[in-house]
């Protein structure tokens, strides 16, 4: 099956400018050409007048937990509670909205039980829609760490090497570690560390041992350095890094994936306590802070939802976007943070991630030009993954 995308603009993240007037060539799942648009088309093929759409490549998400319902008033207690079949019908309801919104790869950030190697297994033999997912199983942390609700809990360098090992043994794509506490909880103390520097070294050379990546959920500035000394891949969150923990990242050459949607949309409900609200506002300042030094300080940044948060949608990846661009990236290098430098990070950029001849065709349409307006980015009209057409508005 060939399918033309006929007189679109083309947004190819990788380029800073947005072509007029061409035409998108897909054969067998790639991307056979991208031309200047002809005035006589092949009489082969599927012809799809994109003449008022840019079409570009699919979205990535660099950090989400599709086993977490965010329809859920707890998520976490809702999938302890309820027998698994149903907590995976939940996630394909996730996995389906997320593809639906342009999402067409995802990096999951840890389930119970293991559960998102189910749901990754599932989209890959074609039984529910949803992006290709990579999967760590559960996040690795410490007893009554923050990762004990969608990981296994471990302690010492023993048991630590063990739970990697674990992951690795039944299927693990990328390892997930959990080295501080989260900010947004109502601990004594907001985002303590919760990992040693030796046990982080240790969980990352378990991973390159076995050529994976890893990324670390770290969010107070003691984790954030420790996890950048190790050499993570990526730092998750770093809400309350200070300016020498930014600079750490700097130096080893590590990527934030500051999951600003999560802390913005939370304050957006109207349900919160004033003790909370007061607390997330708190949060955000020093969190907007984080990102933007980082940004400053040319530190590589990515986008994602943290979906899997209550009212933290998979839909929600053009918020993150949008935020990204407030915090002080360009328009189009906000795009590139959720299409190809987010699969340089995830280490698929060779298949997906842009918009260039003889990659998958993981792309989709959006009105209007989002190289001016980030907006269009939450009005998908159509996409297409490996070459199929799955959705259309």
């Amino acid at each position: 099956m060939t399918f033309i995308f006929h007189n679109c603009r083309v947004l190819d993240a990788v380029s800073d400018r947005v072509r007029e007037g061409h035409d998108v060539v897909v054969t067998d799942g790639r991307i056979a050409q991208i031309e200047p648009t002809r005035l006589r088309l092949p009489h082969e093929g599927r012809v799809f007048d994109a003449s008022a759409y840019t079409v570009m490549p699919g979205l990535i998400d660099c950090h989400a937990h599709y086993t977490l319902d965010p329809w859920a008033v707890d998520p976490f207690s809702q999938i302890a509670n309820e027998p698994v079949g149903m907590s995976m019908l939940r996630a394909a309801r996730t996995a389906r909205d997320g593809l639906y919104a342009g999402v067409t790869t995802v990096r999951d950030a840890g389930a119970p039980r293991q559960l998102n190697f189910v749901l990754r297994d599932a989209i890959n033999a074609g039984l529910i829609p949803g992006p290709r997912l990579l999967a760590p199983g559960c996040a690795i942390t410490i007893t009554g760490g923050h990762g004990m609700t969608f990981g296994v809990e471990a302690d010492g360098l023993v048991e630590l090497q063990r739970a990697v090992r674990t992951q690795m043994r039944d299927g693990a794509d990328v390892i997930k570690i959990v080295a501080s506490e989260a900010a947004m909880l109502t601990g004594p103390e907001a985002g303590v560390e919760e990992l040693s520097q030796a046990e982080i070294d240790l969980l990352v050379a378990e991973a390159r041992r076995r050529g994976l990546r890893i990324f670390s959920h770290a969010q107070n500035s003691t984790s954030v350095i420790r996890s950048a000394r190790a050499g993570v891949d990526s730092v998750e969150h770093a809400f309350l890094a200070n300016k020498e923990a930014i600079s750490a990242l700097r130096e080893h050459n590590i990527t934030l994936t500051p999951t600003l949607a999560v802390v913005q949309v939370t304050l957006e409900r109207n349900d919160l306590t004033p003790a909370f609200r007061e607390r997330m506002e708190r949060i955000r300042e020093q969190h907007w802070w984080s990102c933007e030094e980082a940004i400053r300080q040319g530190v590589n940044v990515v986008a994602s939802t943290d979906c899997g948060e209550p009212c933290i949608y998979p839909s929600l990846l053009w918020r993150d976007i949008c935020l990204l661009h407030d915090r002080g990236l360009s328009r189009m290098d906000a795009i590139k943070a959720a299409t190809s430098r987010a699969a340089e990070l995830l280490g698929v950029a060779d298949h997906v991630g842009s918009l260039q001849v003889g990659k998958q065709a993981d792309l989709i349409c959006v009105p209007g030009n989002p190289a001016d307006d980030l907006t269009h980015l939450g009005q998908v009209q159509l996409v297409m993954k490996a070459g199929e057409v799955v959705y259309t508005r």
